[in-house]
């Protein structure tokens, strides 16, 4: 008796097979094409739009020699006043700018949160803007002061110093520079001065 073979059926079979085994594969390939491209994704570096710290609310110089020789030529000066020329006026004044400054050595300085984004920059509850302010400027110095420094429109306001602690300057710089301007503040005689008296 012959045999006969259906190969309809032998075909259909082999179809359904090599569809079931092609799943797993095509499975296994989109895992393999997306695993790398997460792994990219996470070396990306992360955008920062907001920076928070707290900084000391002016420098502060534990040493404050040059302060205390100031203050006793202050009162040095007041005494020669009083005693040669006898103007009260200008020996009141140099008295109370010596006692202002006795006062000044003890304070020490507060602890201010700074907040920088994309609206401005904000010190506690004092906003700056970037719509007032001309420029900015970042003082970095790996042994020195590491400070950023913000010049106001108003020809009359001085610039504001803000310590930047351990705050990364190129992240700093690079959500700035998109708002303002980023101009060199020249220090000034005055900051100089009350840099080294520990002003």
């Amino acid at each position: 008796m012959s045999r006969t073979v259906d190969l309809r059926k032998k075909i259909r079979q082999k179809e359904t097979l090599s569809t079931a085994e092609k799943v797993p594969l095509v499975k296994q390939e989109m895992r393999e094409k997306i695993q790398p491209a997460t792994a990219e994704i996470s070396l990306l570096p992360e955008k920062t739009d907001r920076f928070e710290w707290e900084a000391p609310s002016f420098y502060y110089n534990p040493q404050k020699k040059y302060l205390a020789w100031i203050i006793i030529a202050l009162l040095a000066g007041a005494g020669a006043i009083i005693f040669y020329r006898m103007d009260a006026l200008t020996a009141i004044f140099l008295i109370l700018s010596s006692v202002v400054m006795a006062l000044y050595v003890n304070k020490k300085p507060m602890a201010s949160k700074v907040v920088v984004n994309q609206a401005g920059v904000m010190i506690d509850n004092h906003a700056y803007f970037y719509k007032e302010l001309k420029s900015f400027w970042l003082d970095y110095n790996p042994n020195g002061p590491k400070e950023l420094s913000l010049e106001a429109r108003k020809w009359y306001m001085p610039y504001v110093k803000i310590s930047i602690e351990n705050q990364n300057p190129v992240k700093l710089r690079s959500l700035m520079v998109k708002f303002i301007a980023e101009k060199e503040h020249e220090k000034s005689l005055v900051d100089l001065i009350s840099r080294k008296m520990g002003l």
